[in-house]
């Protein structure tokens, strides 16, 4: 079960937050910015939606996007952190 919450969350955190995918999708349709594609750029919403794709899926292809979308957030959380550094 908590396999399956961390890969809906870093899934959702990659997709909207490093890879900007809701905001490439605004620019292609031509949509303001300000305009809601719910729930593909609610972060509040995508992780339950995920998570109820991936309850229906095998438990290989959570440990995936665990692995593959965890790797990217946690990668972005470190370079964050370097470049704070002075």
């Amino acid at each position: 079960m908590i396999t399956i919450i961390l890969a809906s969350l870093f899934f959702s955190f990659y997709f909207i937050h490093i890879a900007k995918i809701p905001s490439a999708i605004k620019t292609g349709f031509k949509l303001m910015p300000h305009q809601r594609i719910k729930p593909i750029d609610c972060f509040s919403c995508l992780p339950v939606w995920v998570a109820m794709i991936l309850y229906c899926l095998p438990e290989i292809v959570s440990i995936m996007c665990i692995i593959l979308f965890g790797a990217g957030c946690i990668a972005n959380a470190i370079l964050y952190i370097l470049n704070k550094l002075p």
